[in-house]
């Protein structure tokens, strides 16, 4: 918080007078959070010093204008009533500052001695720092020496050496897992001891997640049942947690799902250390590696288990945790490290397609082996994956991992929602042709951690499993996936311009699907008035182009030709009156002397001074205006030229989409509104 330029009306000789001939005396005063805990630094011990000692300076007429900054830190400039003051300063209406001591005003050395030796001189504004003890006026022709240079730094080192202790307390209370986040995770909440404990009703919702995740349903059909189940989302749920009055949309993304899938948080796992700061005065976030973290296991309750969890990222595709993996490599790597390179180390759990008989080796189970022939056979002919999904789905064909579960004895009703994912697990899958892939991870010997080694390094070993397809048809739909990977992805004209106009959030480029953006943020519900919208890519394309030429059209039959001209004549104006300016503040700067010289009493200077102002304030003004004729023809000039280029042959249509579109929003009923990056164009709309 910060107030600026607060009035005290208790006080007749502090208040702010109207009047130009009154001396201003600005006090500045900073408190930031660290300062906080210190009653000497508190605001009200500041007032109480300052107005001591602007009482004992006895300047007649003098008005008092106080800044406070509340909650900023003092290692950079960037404060509000800091720059208000500044302002005022520059202006000419300020004539002395007082702060309690150098680091109320600045932790900056740089910063400090640049205001304190040059700026605050050069306007004749006096600087008093009342504990250190400095006042300028007792350093005439002077800045302090040495004194007050090394007292610059010391307060620079102790904001640093500040820093750098609170964000080791910090790093210490992260490592033993004490929690020092705001904000539980969703499906947490902190209780009075500030650990975690269960939110019972954000934790059931997500174990429904976990469990949709381990029936095989995909991601975004898991956003469309939360949204049909209108459960607020992560965040809606903060808000409504902490009483804000708020209707909840429900409208959850595939990536609220994925990042409950993927957070190992859920398994009683603490994680710190995901972000930090890079320094003191820069606000630049540093985002470590995540072997960088600080992970705790078992450190509060877990909403799903480890088990879960692993099978989790299984399905997603995702590397499974490294003490999943670690454990299962040491059984692997210490019982049968033999087996390896003669392919007997089979995996334990069940494969899609294989059954184990009662001697552990592996036959062909005829119903999922049918289900893959008829994928392959699919795919051989040139159907495409998301199609191929559509059939089976349309067969309702269990998914693998509800095929697997009723080969368990599960009993339950398979929902059949195939994804593309499972298809191209399936089609890049070796095994299926009899060849066993073994070495795809390695533990190292020294860590115990385990590392995925490079494909070239795995050990392929044919004819171990019973062969479901041919080589020769696995071969055939692996080169055919890798021609369509050789198609050159044309890069589309309108990338990342395009947004619904209805829900405001970016439209998708589907480049396999007739090439149309569609919106998928309320793909969840049904009655948004965007629910599966699509625009045809080359439609909204072409109505693009129209559009820009026709304003470029438009703005060079309106072009000004005798703007040239009125550019030269302005611009001998405004040398013109920057020169009356300067000639008028060497004037000021004179008439000061004189009265300090006693060649002139301070009635005079002050007459002389106040027209000096009044005319400097009117050349000012037209110079403004000066300056702003000039910009708006150097701006149509440069609007013109575009036009120009848009015309030529020689731009081409991508080079005039990035030098004019900023956005393009659309809306379901043919309309369009386009944020130009050139402000004359949007004018000439």
């Amino acid at each position: 918080m910060s107030m600026t330029a607060q009035n005290k009306q208790d006080n007749p000789k502090t208040a702010v007078s109207t009047v130009s001939n009154d001396y201003i005396i600005a006090k500045y005063i900073r408190l930031s959070l660290d300062d906080g805990i210190t009653e000497s630094l508190s605001i009200p011990h500041q007032h109480m010093i300052l107005d001591a000692h602007i009482d004992e300076l006895e300047i007649p007429n003098a008005t008092v204008i106080e800044f406070v900054d509340n909650g900023y830190t003092g290692t950079n400039m960037e404060r509000p009533a800091l720059q208000e003051m500044l302002d005022l300063v520059r202006s000419g209406r300020v004539n002395c500052i007082v702060v309690k001591d150098f680091s109320r005003f600045s932790r900056n050395a740089l910063e400090s001695g640049y205001y304190i030796e040059q700026v605050f001189p050069l306007y004749n504004v006096r600087f008093i720092a009342i504990s250190e003890p400095f006042d300028s006026d007792d350093y005439k022709g002077d800045t302090g020496g040495i004194d007050v240079a090394f007292k610059f730094v010391i307060h620079e080192y102790y904001s640093h050496d500040l820093s750098k202790k609170v964000k080791s307390a910090k790093h210490t209370k992260m490592v033993n897992g004490k929690y020092i986040v705001a904000n539980a995770v969703y499906g947490y909440r902190k209780n009075a001891a500030g650990t975690w404990e269960h939110d019972d009703e954000a934790a059931a919702i997500v174990r429904e997640i976990y469990d949709l995740a381990l029936e095989g349903t995909p991601v975004s059909e898991i956003r469309n049942r939360m949204f049909e189940s209108s459960y607020p989302t992560p965040g809606e749920y903060l808000k409504l947690k902490r009483g804000n009055d708020i209707t909840p949309a429900c409208l959850w993304s595939t990536r609220n799902i994925t990042h409950i899938l993927t957070n190992e948080q859920y398994i009683g796992t603490y994680i710190a250390g995901k972000e930090r700061q890079d320094v003191v005065v820069s606000q630049k976030v540093i985002r470590p590696d995540k072997s960088e973290w600080i992970m705790i296991p078992d450190s509060h309750p877990p909403i799903v288990s480890k088990e879960c969890f692993a099978e989790v990222q299984s399905l997603l595709g995702r590397k499974p945790p490294e003490w999943f993996s670690t454990q299962t490599m040491e059984v692997e790597c210490e019982s049968q490290p033999s087996f390896i390179l003669s392919g007997e180390a089979l995996p334990h759990n069940r494969s899609y397609g294989f059954v184990k008989n009662q001697d552990g080796v592996y036959e062909v189970d005829t119903t999922a082996a049918e289900v893959i022939r008829t994928i392959y056979k699919m795919a051989t002919d040139g159907i495409p994956t998301k199609m191929i999904c559509d059939r089976l789905v349309s067969m309702q064909v269990p998914t693998p991992h509800e095929h697997i579960r009723k080969a368990r004895g599960e009993v339950f009703a398979p929902k059949c929602k195939w994804s593309a994912k499972m298809v191209r697990d399936i089609l890049r899958n070796i095994q299926y042709a009899g060849v066993c892939v073994t070495g795809k991870t390695q533990r190292d010997p020294y860590t115990g951690k385990t590392r995925y080694t490079p494909k070239k390094e795995w050990v392929l070993i044919p004819d171990v499993y019973p062969a479901i397809i041919s080589n020769e048809m696995f071969e055939a739909v692996r080169n055919l996936s890798r021609s369509r990977k050789s198609v050159q992805i044309r890069e589309y004209l309108l990338r990342g311009r395009v947004l619904c106009g209805c829900c405001g959030h970016a439209m998708s480029y589907e480049r396999m699907n007739n090439q149309v953006f569609s919106c998928y943020f309320t793909a969840s519900d049904p009655d948004s008035l965007c629910h599966k919208f699509k625009v045809v890519a080359s439609e909204l394309e072409e109505a693009v182009l129209e559009i820009i030429r026709k304003q470029a059209e438009v703005i060079l039959n309106t072009t000004d030709l005798s703007d040239l001209h009125k550019t030269s004549g302005s611009a001998q104006q405004i040398a013109d009156y920057e020169k009356r300016i300067k000639a008028l503040v060497e004037q000021r700067q004179s008439f000061y002397e004189q009265f300090v010289t006693g060649q002139i009493d301070r009635q005079t200077h002050q007459s002389l001074k106040t027209d000096c102002a009044e005319q400097i304030e009117w050349l000012n003004k037209q110079l403004s205006l000066c300056k702003q004729s000039v910009s708006a023809i150097e701006a149509s000039q440069k609007t013109s030229a575009i036009a120009k280029s848009v015309l030529s042959d020689t731009t081409t249509e991508q080079e005039i989409v990035d030098m004019l579109v900023d956005k393009i929003h659309v809306f379901p009923n043919d309309h369009m509104e386009i944020t130009w990056n050139v402000t004359g164009f949007a004018s000439g709309a």
